[in-house]
């Protein structure tokens, strides 16, 4: 019996070690964004919460990778993400560990994706690498020539701080030289770096002069040179700063690939070249609930906890940590409490913003362009107003490239968009005839004459997904008399607690207290919150601050009248404080520090409720 035993718990020690193995698979797998001419990391600021994004500079171009997986399919998951994003040219690589060597280095801290590293704590400790593995990426330094020269600089590390440091042998091939791109710009260096050089120097005596200076292991400089074993090569066309499209030419329509020799670039022709329309690009803005840090302490998670507390479903500490504590405190209320089960059940039949628009209208066309591209031309031609002709000259310019057409026809759009009004717009003067040379430019364009246009539709989903660089560029942050309108695309509104608390504030303002102009107004801030957010002034922090103070000092003299107003009252707490939570970490991810991610999500929960909350402010 002993022996059956002894037998059973080596088959569950075998079968737990191959779990193991099978779980830690080789971060073989990483994805290529594309070949740049001179890529800058704000370039890719939307991707850094789904990976860590690098580059391999080349002699004449700059290759961007993102992440590194231990499976294809993983990978696969991130490249269909991109390509939502707009990067259609990215594809799956693998690189050849089987080609790479074992060498030694020295493991600083381990983070996860999304999380603010601030590079310059590292910089001291040395060269830096990384090494990249699903959701989070390994920080390193090295190569050393062998394990007691790592343990010798392991010491000094660990004087200066690096008490959690180790040491441990990697496959070069997946490691990665931190650059000031990694790095997302020049850092400050440290005036008196540490050097690996100095155990070398040490062992002298010990070793023949031969041995002094040993053969330095090093990982190649664009190490995907030797690694790859299995990628697509990308072509010259690519070779333009992120979301330029090459001029002349249509999305699809690539110039010839880079040979070895430099490749003379085709003149424009004087007549467009007809060709075929894209392939209509999905529309979908799909945004994940971003992770929650719990090693943020905020005002949101101790309101949050205050008001479970007094609810029953939360037993810990008042700290202003969002632990799992407050996360399953949260979850039960969700779950027993009638007020947010009721609200959660009407959110499910309330409507949701969606980019729909009634058949046959200027919105309709606009949506469908690339959908139906002759009856939506068709249409917009038919309108005869400046944000048509602009939308048609648009089109042919992406489709068929630069032309004299194109020209007149946005020329004529600026014309009669300004006609009797003044440019409030810099560097831009509506009596001047421009050359549409590229899509920065006309996109730009297009922005001023939604500006200026009684008629504008707003601005559709799939501009951000076709040219996600341009169009954040071009619509980006607004000032407080703009009066461009942005579609709700998803975005915030696929998270069930924005839902939730919509429904809530919505039942709180009254019958007929929001109009349908409130709402569409509400929609479209919350997406340009959500697509091209800007850090709040102090003036505008200490706005949102103070209406905030008074919304609550309001709403808790309103609640307190009878039993069942403080009930709903407290649903709107639970919910308000915790959406408001998600926002502060979905712009934490976006790069934002906790201060301003505070004012941002303040911000946001004033755009989705201040409206139908007004009547107590």
């Amino acid at each position: 019996m002993k022996f059956q035993i002894r037998v059973f718990s080596f088959a569950i020690l075998v079968l737990t070690a191959i779990s193991a193995i099978a779980q830690e698979a080789v971060p073989a797998f990483t994805v290529q964004v594309g070949s740049y001419a001179n890529p800058k990391p704000s370039d890719f600021a939307q991707l850094q919460s789904h990976g860590f994004v690098y580059a391999t500079k080349r002699q004449t171009h700059t290759d961007v990778y993102i992440g590194g997986y231990g499976t294809e399919a993983e990978a696969n998951q991130l490249l269909a993400t991109l390509q939502l994003f707009g990067y259609s040219n990215a594809a799956v690589t693998k690189l050849n560990t089987d080609g790479g060597q074992p060498v030694t280095i020295i493991q600083l801290a381990t983070k996860r994706i999304g999380d603010k590293t601030n590079w310059e704590d590292y910089l001291a400790a040395g060269q830096l690498y990384v090494q990249l593995s699903g959701n989070q990426f390994k920080i390193l330094t090295g190569i050393f020539p062998d394990i007691p020269a790592a343990k010798a600089h392991l010491a000094k590390l660990q004087q200066t701080g690096f008490k959690d440091a180790f040491v441990k042998n990697i496959n070069n091939v997946l490691l990665h030289e931190v650059t000031d791109f990694e790095m997302g710009g020049a850092p400050k260096r440290p005036l008196i770096p540490l050097v690996f050089e100095e155990k070398k120097q040490e062992k002298a005596p010990e070793q023949p002069k031969a041995d002094i200076e040993p053969k330095k292991q090093e990982v190649p400089k664009a190490y995907e040179d030797v690694a790859i074993v299995a990628t697509e090569t990308k072509a010259a066309a690519d070779l333009t700063p992120k979301g330029v499209e090459t001029k002349a030419a249509p999305e699809k329509a690539k110039p010839e690939p880079a040979k070895a020799a430099p490749v003379k670039a085709e003149p424009a022709k004087a007549e467009p070249v007809k060709t075929a329309a894209p392939t209509p690009t999905p529309i979908s803005f799909e945004a994940s609930l971003p992770d929650i840090r719990p090693n943020v302490k905020r005002t949101s998670a101790y309101e949050l906890q205050k008001t479970l507390k007094a609810e029953g479903s939360y037993k810990g500490s008042l700290d202003g940590f969002y632990g799992k504590g407050t996360r399953s405190a949260y979850d039960l209320a969700l779950a027993n409490n009638r007020q947010m089960q009721k609200y959660r059940i009407l959110a499910k039949y309330m409507a949701t913003p969606t980019a729909d628009a009634a058949k046959g209208t200027l919105q309709y066309h606009v949506n469908h362009l690339w959908d139906d591209p002759k009856a939506s031309m068709d249409g917009l031609a038919a309108a005869r107003t400046p944000i048509s002709k602009a939308y048609r000259a648009y089109f042919m310019y992406v489709s068929e490239g630069q032309s004299k057409d194109v020209n007149w026809l946005m020329n004529e759009a600026i014309k009669e968009a300004f006609a009797g009004k003044k440019s409030a717009f810099p560097k831009f003067d509506p009596t001047m005839r421009y050359a549409y040379e590229d899509i920065d430019q006309m996109l730009t364009h297009l922005r001023y004459i939604h500006e200026v246009s009684a008629d504008s539709p707003a601005v559709p989903c799939w501009l951000f997904r076709k040219h996600p660089g341009s169009a954040l560029k071009a619509f980006g942050p607004q000032g407080d008399g703009s009066k461009l309108k942005l579609q709700a695309c998803g975005g915030f509104w696929e998270w069930e607690e924005v839902k939730v608390l919509d429904a809530i504030s919505k039942d709180l303002s009254g019958l007929g207290q929001t109009s349908d102009a409130a709402d569409a107004k509400s929609q479209s801030q919350l997406a340009q919150l959500y697509l091209t957010p800007k850090a709040l002034t102090e003036d505008e922090r200490k706005a949102v601050e103070a209406w905030n103070a008074k919304l609550w000092q309001s709403i808790e003299g309103w609640s307190s009248r009878d039993p069942m107003l403080g009930e709903i009252a407290t649903a709107l707490k639970i919910s308000y404080f915790q959406t408001e939570v998600l926002f502060e970490d979905y712009f934490m991810d976006a790069g934002f520090t906790e201060r301003e991610a505070k004012s941002l999500g303040l911000q946001a929960m004033k755009v989705l409720v201040g409206h139908h909350l007004e009547r107590f402010i």
